[in-house]
């Protein structure tokens, strides 16, 4: 009995163990399969995580790590929207932002760079030249980066008005309101390291009974933390040198020119409305009066508002001065729901009611007398007293009080609640605050000279905003001013004559006179002086051309202190006739100097004479001049000089490869004539741009800058010679001829840091990339000056070209000298690519095609097993056909080899996957082993399909599944190479820091 059992066991057991081998194969293989798949994956999430880890630790051991992100995160709430100072818009900063600029005489500096050459600097400028926005950009430029070397924090010194606290603690009380705990201990060590950059905002807002301590203050902090770099801010006329020496550097920002103000306008229609940029430039051309104001950030955004989609219809045509402007603006704001017919339980009260009481409350504020409130700030008690006291001259009882206050507060924005208590109110500009208090005394010149003279800081402006809406006669105060022992008030009286509304011309004939005859005074007055005497000259009214006429004749007398101050006045002026005038007195070789200077600050109107400079003297300074415009107009004049065999063509190409980067300058560039010429690069712009003269424009500008030579026409590249004005050129333009030219010299040799590889490991691309990210300052140099050396055959054109690349751009092509030439190189070809639309992401293909071929190789796999196993044991199911002659003689030892080469190639994968380094003797091996695996499993697994389909029906099976596979893994392919194209990288770089209007990165 139990012999016929184990019979019957073991016949069992000889039929199922065919099929049982084939279980466990296809559990190895499928064991091989994940370990395959997922080995790689875990191991790098593993070492990321270990990354991560360490990165973590290390950050929480820098000095404030998670205080300061949640500063940060704080610092872009409060400083990424800017108010206007009316209606209810915060305007998005970093999305109109024009980079300002700073003035030394006819000369400009990007004001950011101009910060970091100092650690102790003062900012001046006139009211409304963007100060505070200055301080916020900075700080939102600090807080998009991961850099937490110097920490920028802002504090508003009018703060500082009547109160006990010491400037440490503001400071701290910044960083408390960002909900940072222990501030005052993280603020100590930062002081202490060296780690803050301190911007006191508004100096000038500092009372007079607390400007001299508060001055005080600002020297001591500035000696006892001498490491920390500091920047104040205050008007022009208010600073005197009152901080020297500690602050030993000043700075003066300059007003916009024409291609900020136009590259303004555009941000501002990209982010915020609709706006008709070339009308608006059209109208403040027409007005030179208006052009003026308009070059000041503060009203040129208000100009931007109020003719913004239905607005420009609502407010209708712009005054002609800058108090006209600001009267029409209050007036539309506070009328504005009247006009549109909104229901009376928006708009109660009529706009003038409502504009006499803002006057009443702007002199009560600018009067504020010591220990109340200070100038920019008053109570929400006091505002109600104040608006209770008007109310008997309205007829309107006391129950009015507060619904006129929140009608002023809710419907206009002028004036705000400072505090979420309402407990505080101001208005958000100060030159607002000024002009209602002047338009208080309109009719009360001696009040007004008497607040001058009590606090002639706190008091200039409004003085001159006065002259211009006075209802009286204007002569008594301005004749008080002149006749005055201080010089700064005769100043202000030669500013006020050009908007005042009336003034003797006995009178304004002596001030111009006096000033005409000492021209040559302070650079600080005599700054003054020459806007003043510009402003003048710019009316067209006979007292405006009687001073015209009178400054060009100075200018022709011999070169002096005087005659340079009356060609600055003239190009001050920007009239038409002032250009045509320095025009002819840089073609005088006595006069040729000071006229360039002077032509050169004027912008756009002195075009005519900067082109005919450039085009028929072939006049270098002439094409720096029409660069430094920058505007569409001074770009089409560089695109025409493009096409002559000179030296001038080359400097007018790198001007343009810095100015395309301007959209409304790019799309000017497509509107010009531009011949064909084989002197070009046909493929650095997109064949299938729509504009053909932007295409031959751009290559004859990729041309011109390294001499044809990457297409052959010279044998050596220029050496780098572009005007010293330009710091950045357009990516689509310098990188592929910096990427090309490297790509050609670069050597065929491993210039990878030891430390970033691993034993034979070689880092990939990406690797190598943040590498050289990560470093900065004096090691980046380090680094690469060896890296340099490498490559000294590398011309120094292309080395220096990529310097003026956005610093992503810079990185990517650093970073392929590193590299090996093993890499894909970059071509003609490979840039064209990159400039198209990017096809579809392959995901789902990839991920159909892995699943299809791993499932037809298992069920191979597994097929291969189950004949290998049953022609080993010798036992077959009866489905299984048997092998023919003369195969059958080939199926035993091929079983054998499939077996046991399987068994090699699982156990030998395993410890390659969980070996942490690869070795040589295992791979080795498995590549035998396959040598032998591989025809034994094509050989088992085509003959039982043989066997089993016959032999056309496999065969052509075979071809159909391969020729799929095949097409498959080429579209595939083509796609991801399609994706990996390293130019694509370079083509999405951010550029919200440099102040260009939000665009797409491709060559459309």
């Amino acid at each position: 009995m139990c012999l016929l059992y184990d019979d019957l066991v073991g016949d069992q057991l000889n039929q199922v163990l065919p099929y049982g081998a084939g279980v466990a194969a296809v559990v190895f293989v499928a064991f091989f399969l994940l370990a395959s798949y997922f080995g790689e994956l875990m191991k790098g999430f593993a070492s990321r995580t270990v990354d991560l880890v360490f990165r973590k630790r290390n950050s929480m051991r820098r000095v404030g790590g998670r205080q300061l992100r949640r500063y940060r995160q704080r610092a872009e709430e409060w400083h990424g929207r800017h108010p206007l100072g009316f209606d209810t818009v915060n305007i998005d900063i970093r999305r109109i932002y024009v980079p300002l600029q700073s003035a030394v005489g006819t000369e400009r500096a990007d004001v950011s760079e101009t910060l970091s050459s100092s650690s102790r600097i003062v900012v001046l400028g006139e009211p409304g030249a963007g100060k505070s926005l200055l301080a916020k950009t900075e700080i939102l430029r600090w807080a998009g980066k991961e850099d937490d070397a110097q920490v920028p924090v802002i504090i508003n010194l009018h703060n500082c008005n009547a109160s006990p606290k010491s400037l440490r603690d503001f400071i701290v009380a910044e960083f408390s309101q960002a909900k940072v705990l222990g501030a005052a201990s993280l603020v100590d060590k930062m002081l202490d390291t060296g780690r803050l950059r301190i911007f006191f905002d508004g100096l000038d807002e500092v009372g007079r009974e607390d400007r001299e301590r508060v001055e005080g203050e600002l020297r001591e902090f500035a000696r006892t933390h001498a490491d920390c770099p500091m920047i104040v801010t205050c008007r022009t006329a208010v600073y005197d040198g009152q901080l020297s020496p500690e602050f030993a550097h000043v700075v003066r920002l300059a007003e916009f020119d024409d291609a900020s103000m136009r590259r303004f306008l555009n941000n501002w229609n990209e982010a915020e409305a609709t706006l008709n940029v070339n009308r608006v430039i059209a109208s403040l051309r027409s007005n030179r009066e208006l052009m003026r104001i308009g070059r000041r950030p503060l009203l040129l955004t208000i100009i931007a508002y109020l003719q913004s989609g239905d607005r420009a219809e609502e407010f209708g045509s712009l005054p002609k001065s800058r108090a006209g402007f600001y009267k029409a603006a209050i007036a539309h704001l506070l009328d504005r729901d009247r006009q549109l017919g909104r229901t009376r339980a928006i708009a109660q009260y009529h706009g003038n009611r409502k504009l006499l009481v803002l006057q009443r409350i702007a002199l009560t504020m600018h009067e504020a007398p010591t220990g109340r409130d200070d100038r920019l700030a008053i109570s929400g008690t006091y505002l109600e007293s104040v608006v209770r006291d008007l109310l008997p001259d309205f007829d309107l009882d006391a129950d009015h009080v507060l619904p006129l206050r929140d009608e002023i507060v809710e419907r206009s924005q002028l004036l705000r609640p400072l505090d979420a208590l309402k407990s505080q109110y101001g208005f958000a500009h100060l030159t607002l605050q000024e002009f209602l208090a002047a338009q208080a005394l309109h009719d009360a010149p001696g009040r007004l000279l008497e607040n001058y003279r009590s606090d002639p800081s706190a008091w200039r402006e409004v003085v001159k905003l006065w002259c211009a809406v006075a209802s009286v006669e204007c002569t008594p105060v301005v004749s008080e001013l002149f006749t005055d022992s201080w010089e700064d008030s005769k100043v202000l009286a030669l500013e006020s004559l050009s908007d005042a509304t009336s003034v003797s011309a006995s009178l304004a004939e002596e001030i111009i006179a006096s000033f005409l005859e000492r021209l040559e005074i302070s650079e600080d007055e005599g700054t003054a002086v020459v806007n003043a005497l510009g402003a003048l000259a710019s009316n067209n009214t006979p007292r405006g051309n009687e001073t015209f006429e009178l400054l060009r004749r100075i200018a022709w007398e011999p070169v002096s202190g005087r005659q340079a101050a009356a060609l600055r006045a003239l190009a001050a002026s920007e009239r038409q006739e002032a250009a045509a005038c320095l025009g002819e007195l840089e073609a005088d070789d006595g006069h040729r100097a000071g006229a360039r200077a002077a032509l050169r600050s004027m912008g756009e109107i002195a075009i005519p004479q900067l082109a005919a400079a450039a085009s028929g003297r072939q006049e270098i300074w002439a094409i720096d001049a029409l660069g430094t415009t920058g505007t569409p107009a001074a770009a089409t004049e560089l695109a025409s000089l493009l096409w002559a065999h000179t030296s001038t063509a080359r400097r007018a190409a790198w001007w343009l490869a810095s100015l395309i980067r301007v959209p409304d300058v790019e799309e000017a560039l497509r509107e010009c004539e531009a011949p064909q010429t084989d002197a070009a690069y046909q493929w650095l712009w997109k064949d299938q741009d729509s504009s053909p003269a932007l295409r031959r424009i751009a290559g004859r500008i990729g041309f011109l800058m390294d001499n044809g030579h990457l297409d052959g026409h010279v044998s050596d590249p220029p050496m780098p010679d572009e005007p010293i004005e330009v710091r950045e050129i357009d990516r689509r333009i310098g990188t592929p001829i910096a990427a090309l030219g490297i790509e050609k010299y670069r050597y065929n040799q491993s210039t990878v840091p030891a430390h970033l590889g691993q034993g034979r490991n070689s880092p990939d691309s990406q690797q190598i990339y943040s590498w050289v990210s990560s470093l900065t300052g004096q090691q980046r140099r380090n680094e690469f000056a060896d890296i340099f050396h490498r490559h000294r055959q590398l011309p120094p054109f292309y080395r220096h070209l990529s310097g003026l690349l956005p610093q992503e751009v810079e990185t990517f092509l650093l970073a392929r000298l590193v590299e090996q030439k093993t890499s894909p190189a970059l071509t003609q070809t490979t840039w064209q690519a990159a400039c198209v639309a990017p096809p579809r992401s392959p995901v789902l293909l990839k991920t159909v095609m892995q699943w299809t071929v791993w499932s037809a190789v298992s069920a191979l796999f597994m097929t291969a097993c189950m004949r290998a196993a049953t022609t080993v044991l010798t036992s077959r199911p009866t489905w299984m056909p048997s092998a023919q002659k003369p195969w059958s003689d080939l199926s035993t030892p091929a079983s054998w080899v499939f077996l046991v080469s399987s068994v090699v190639v699982i156990v030998l994968s395993a410890l390659n996957i969980w070996v942490n380094r690869t070795s040589d003797s295992i791979e080795i091996l498995l590549a035998l082993s396959l040598l032998f695996w591989a025809p034994c499993f094509l050989f088992l697994t085509l003959d039982l399909l043989t066997l089993s389909l016959g032999a056309w029906t496999t065969w052509i099976g075979v071809l159909v599944v391969l020729t799929a596979v095949t097409l498959g893994y080429w579209d595939i392919g083509r796609r991801e190479r399609n994706l990996a194209n390293p130019f694509r990288r370079t083509l999405t770089v951010d550029l919200s820091d440099s102040g260009l209007a939000h665009r797409a990165p491709t060559i459309d």
